[in-house]
């Protein structure tokens, strides 16, 4: 590796979501060289997978599109001269000594300390592997809403019981007709969405499975069973959102020795460090004893970091 391949960081933030933006802003903020590393573009989920689904928990705004809240934080970023790369996958984290080498493919960065802020790593949605899954994958099946009115007066079923599914489904019920189902006799939402989710123009079918996903060359209809009755029947629909959460690629912090539980990276939430001095870590990505999945205190981890 030759000289004009590296460069050397007091910090290096991997991940450019809310709680990566924070951590990259309060860095800047201390006058430590930092530069923010992104694999794909600043954001996180908030504008990859669904912009444009109301946000409802975050202060000051009663609610506010997921989209535009990202921009803003990106805006942020960039009027502090953040130093940023998008599109750009970190490979491998090495100890070196007292400074970590952080290596994407086509530069290698050294650092005094590493923050990952890398959510559910390039968050893979999880799948039901379900006959005509694969088939209709965006023609009709798809696991983000980046726009909720291309789906004006369709029929909408949201898979999911989590806040996703119940967000997703409360905005695309503004614009499309939506059925929610779940699997169980509850929903795991938060009780603030399960209330709106109730004044909503959703329909809730609970003790329910997706099955099956028919049509030609585009999603047609679905087969769904009720499992209290053991029912199965067919229902004519244009669009399924399938909100089951992601499938954690944790291959990163594995190779770096990052100790997790096989799906988060275990932190001492007093100061978000890792088993390995200088490696801290925050937002979606961490686990720890009363650890809540919200933006709000994804932004005080990336503060804390």
């Amino acid at each position: 590796m030759s000289e004009e391949t590296v460069e050397e960081y007091d910090v290096v933030v991997i991940g450019g979501g809310p709680a990566g933006i924070t951590a990259a802003i309060r860095c800047m903020n201390h006058h430590l060289k930092v530069i923010l590393v992104e694999g794909r573009k600043l954001g996180g989920q908030l504008m990859q997978l669904y912009p444009t689904k109301f946000i409802y928990d975050y202060s000051s705004y009663p609610e506010i599109r997921a989209g535009y809240l990202a921009d803003r934080m990106v805006h942020h970023a960039k009027y502090k001269n953040v130093p940023v790369l998008e599109d750009t996958p970190v490979t491998s984290i090495d100890k070196m000594d007292k400074r970590f080498k952080i290596a994407t493919p086509d530069k290698v960065y050294l650092a005094k300390a590493v923050i990952l802020a890398i959510g559910m790593g390039l968050f893979e949605p999880r799948k039901l592997g379900l006959p005509g899954e694969e088939k209709f994958q965006d023609k009709g099946v798809t696991y983000a809403v980046p726009n909720m009115d291309l789906y004006r007066g369709q029929n909408v079923l949201v898979v999911g019981g989590g806040d996703t599914a119940v967000e997703n489904a409360i905005g695309l019920s503004r614009v499309a007709r939506v059925k929610l189902i779940h699997r169980k006799d509850s929903l795991r939402a938060i009780e603030s969405n399960i209330e709106l989710l109730e004044k909503s123009l959703v329909e809730v079918v609970l003790n329910t499975e997706l099955r099956g996903i028919k049509g030609d060359d585009q999603l047609r209809s679905v087969l769904l069973y009720n499992n209290m009755e053991e029912m199965e029947y067919e229902v004519d629909m244009d669009l399924v959102v399938i909100n089951i959460g992601f499938s954690p690629d944790l291959s990163l912090v594995d190779k770096a020795g990052v100790k997790n539980n096989g799906s988060h990276v275990l932190i001492d939430e007093t100061d978000m460090h890792t088993n390995i001095p200088g490696i801290l870590a925050c937002g979606d990505i961490v686990e720890y004893q009363g650890k809540i999945r919200q933006i709000l205190p994804a932004l005080g981890e990336g503060v804390t970091a």
